[in-house]
């Protein structure tokens, strides 16, 4: 039985005096968590905690409490949690690409490991190094296997190197993970949505008001609240029914506040590893399944883009580089008085053109509709085709994919978001309790399924035809024939596993695998 969480989203338009008073209470917030992360980044005897997204951390508790604002507690914990949150995933980014530069080498056991990373980070001795391994394995589960193999395998790389050896080791990793903090950015929020709970806010059904529900919401005066009317769907308001409210988060927009509130519900697997559909996104059939059914087509969202989109972006760009053009020509220290007057002129009147081309924004609104709609019908045809089956979904791997395109295609797959409709999929199987399962999309559309020969001129278009063996069929079919394959292809995963973040190596060894099958194949046809 697994927990899903979704959420839904409320809107009201609170009176100026009130919309004010959250934004004075949204800027506060911000800066209380952008505060945080300076403290926290700055000493390092926070660094475990952050790397584990120990929130809870008695250290973490006693740096919230000693620099607490006029905001006060409740806020102050949510904002220090946020600060955590955000520096985690900045350290994982970091681990990640530590991990993929020291694969190859005994480093990487340093890096694949938080603790043994922070026994780096900290300047750990060998020897209570090699104590805190020994303790992990004393406090494993002996049924956990792969676990204690790992941190067997750690302690014989120890055994294998001199103390010295070991040392300049943990220190090359730390100077890399030093190196990599000091080259990127430390996240730093603008606006964080205000996260609220029980403390600060109270969501009702509203009374006798044409609203759905009241948010009463804490203020910074002691004793102060306001109410906000919200407003939201019919489907919105029965989820809610039935599934009930947590903690809600408040977003200050132009026009007024938008309120998330989550919900969540369990969910029991309906699916089967033994009945598996791959399936591929594509851009003429949105989905293409490995069962040779298509759903969902692109082709009208391609074609209002190119007809009426792309010629408002141009003159939009034309605009744009004209403004640019006129900027430049205006910061220049040799340009005349006169002449810097008339070029204040022209930009204010392109920066009016752009602002108010009501036409473009109608035009972008409906594209952004119809893009929607195809998404969203597309992918429930597919939930629709295997609700009631067992089925087990496999596809791409949105983590580890790179697309390669050209510039036009680009910038059309950019605003069609061949993410959303991953997600979309992703969200509706799990939500009805549907497994899934991702794969890296390295060369699948490449990938000949009958020999595993590998070549760019298998593919034409949307047709597929092997150099090697002669096998033909729908390109897109081919590719989900492909992902369906590599749900439970072992030395694939190994690969995958070991050169996650390495995507050059991870390419590299993939080719190599299939290359060897197309050789084995080869022999066998011969």
């Amino acid at each position: 039985m697994a927990t899903q969480t979704k959420s839904v989203f409320l809107y009201g338009k609170p009176t100026t005096v009130k919309r004010n008073e959250l934004i004075i209470m949204q800027e506060m917030y911000t800066k209380l968590i952008n505060s945080f992360i300076e403290k926290l980044v700055s000493d390092k005897k926070y660094w475990l905690d952050i790397l584990n997204n120990n929130k809870k951390a008695p250290q973490i508790r006693e740096l919230e409490k000693a620099n607490r604002t006029k905001l006060g507690s409740a806020f102050g914990q949510n904002a220090i949690d946020h600060a955590v949150k955000e520096l985690h995933n900045h350290f994982i980014r970091i681990r990640n690409d530590l991990y993929g530069k020291t694969i190859g080498s005994d480093k990487n056991y340093f890096v694949a490991s938080i603790a043994l990373l922070n026994a780096c980070i900290q300047d750990f001795s060998v020897n209570d190094t090699e104590i805190l391994i020994k303790n992990f394995i004393d406090n494993t589960k002996k049924d956990d296997v792969d676990k204690l193999a790992f941190y067997n395998e750690i302690l014989d790389i120890l055994k294998k190197h001199s103390e010295d050896e070991i040392q300049d080791m943990m220190l090359d990793v730390k100077i890399l993970f030093l190196e990599e903090l000091e080259s990127r950015n430390i996240p730093t929020l603008k606006k964080a949505p205000l996260q609220l709970d029980s403390r600060l806010c109270t969501l009702g059904k509203a009374t006798n008001i044409k609203a759905d529900y009241v948010l009463s919401v804490k203020t910074l005066e002691r004793g102060k609240r306001i109410e906000i009317p919200l407003s939201t769907s019919k489907n919105s308001i029965r989820r809610l029914n039935q599934y009930g409210m947590q903690s809600p988060t408040i977003t200050v927009t132009e026009k007024g506040i938008m309120v998330a509130v989550p919900f969540k519900k369990k969910v029991k697997n309906k699916s089967s590893n033994k009945n598996l559909k791959g399936i591929d996104i594509g851009i003429t059939d949105l989905i293409y399944s490995s069962d040779g059914l298509a759903y969902g087509n692109y082709s009208k969202v391609t074609n209002f883009y190119n007809a009426k989109v792309l010629p408002e972006d141009r003159k939009n760009n034309q605009l744009r580089s004209l403004m640019k053009k006129y900027q430049k020509e205006l910061r220049d220290k040799n340009t005349h008085p006169k002449r810097k007057e008339f070029l204040r002129k022209k930009i204010c009147n392109i920066n009016t053109m752009l602002q108010q081309n009501k036409k473009a924004n109608r035009i972008r609104q409906s594209y952004k509709h119809l893009q929607n709609t195809e998404i969203s019908k597309a992918a429930s045809d597919y939930f629709l085709s295997i609700e009631g089956t067992n089925a087990t979904t496999v596809m791409e791997d949105l983590d580890i994919i790179t697309f390669d395109r050209g510039k036009e295609s680009n910038r059309r797959n950019s605003m069609w978001a061949r993410g959303q409709l991953h997600k979309k999929i992703e969200s509706l199987l799990l939500w009805n309790g549907y497994k899934v399962i991702k794969v890296d999309p390295a060369y699948t559309s490449k990938l000949c399924p009958v020999c595993n020969n590998i070549h760019n001129d298998n593919r034409h278009g949307k047709d597929f035809t092997c150099t090697c063996c002669g096998y033909t069929a729908d390109a897109d079919y081919n590719a989900s024939i492909n992902i369906k394959n590599r749900a439970f292809d072992k030395e694939v995963s190994l690969i995958v596993e070991e050169y996650r973040y390495n995507t050059k190596k991870r390419h590299t060894a993939l080719k190599e695998l299939y290359e060897k099958r197309n050789k084995e194949y080869k022999t066998t046809v011969v």
